[in-house]
């Protein structure tokens, strides 16, 4: 119960006569007002399904999800593909020995890489500048090793966090032709990885390098290079 002035029928001025101010007003009012201060405090704070935190760390491995086997097929290679060597230069590598032949006497660790992918299937096709060629079938396998990691930049003061990310493949290599055929002896495995930097959310375009490594009896090699969007 509240007082309020009330003018009279009377018509003789005003009255203290009190009157009742409805609950169902009250609890209207109090609704609104918490209404608006939850609109204050969201927009303030605004929700971001897709940002990284600082210190993020996250490795996993099992099946691929739906949406990332999708986007696999939109992750293309680059059309070259870079020979790994070390400071002992070819001499730590074995199973491709017509292509450092060919290094040998050019001074090239360049190949040229057309890449083809069915869905369970990289097809990737080589040829060095003096035509020789090559190419490596590899299965995809059912399990993938993911990695998202903040790596702190100590002298940054962009408050955006971006993680570097990593999509490992370790299987192995079904076939071998051209200047692999005569090293790929049963099993040969390779490991593929597709590396990258972005938020918590993927997108083909986050992954923008490669680097595939073929280790065997008789094979062990590896190749990096760019992927189709960032060689561009």
């Amino acid at each position: 119960m509240s007082a309020a002035l009330v003018r009279t029928n009377c018509g003789c001025g005003w009255s203290n006569a009190p009157i009742k101010i409805s609950m169902k007003l009250r609890t209207f009012s109090l609704l609104v007002l918490v209404a608006a201060a939850a609109l204050v405090t969201s927009a303030s704070t605004p929700f971001c399904a897709c940002c990284a935190e600082p210190g993020t760390y996250n490795v996993s491995t099992g099946k691929l999800a739906k949406y990332e086997l999708d986007l696999l097929k939109d992750m293309k290679f680059g059309p070259a593909a870079e020979l790994y060597t070390t400071p002992a230069s070819f001499d730590d590598i074995k199973g491709i020995a017509a292509v450092i032949k060919e290094f040998e006497t050019t001074s090239s660790s360049e190949l040229g890489l057309v890449d083809a992918y069915t869905g369970s299937t990289w097809t990737l096709q080589f040829m060095t500048g003096g035509e020789l060629k090559g190419s490596l079938v590899l299965p995809r396998p059912t399990l993938m090793t993911s990695r998202s990691v903040h790596i702190p930049d100590n002298t940054s003061t962009n408050p955006t966090v971006t993680l570097y990310k990593e999509w490992i493949f370790n299987g192995t290599v079904r076939s071998g032709t051209g200047f692999f055929r005569r090293d790929i002896a049963k099993p040969t495995k390779y490991t593929l990885v597709f590396q990258g930097h972005g938020n918590n959310c993927n997108n083909a375009e986050d992954f923008t390098n490669w680097r595939l490594e073929i280790t065997g009896a008789k094979a062990d090699y590896a190749f990096f290079g760019k992927m189709k969007a960032a060689a561009k």
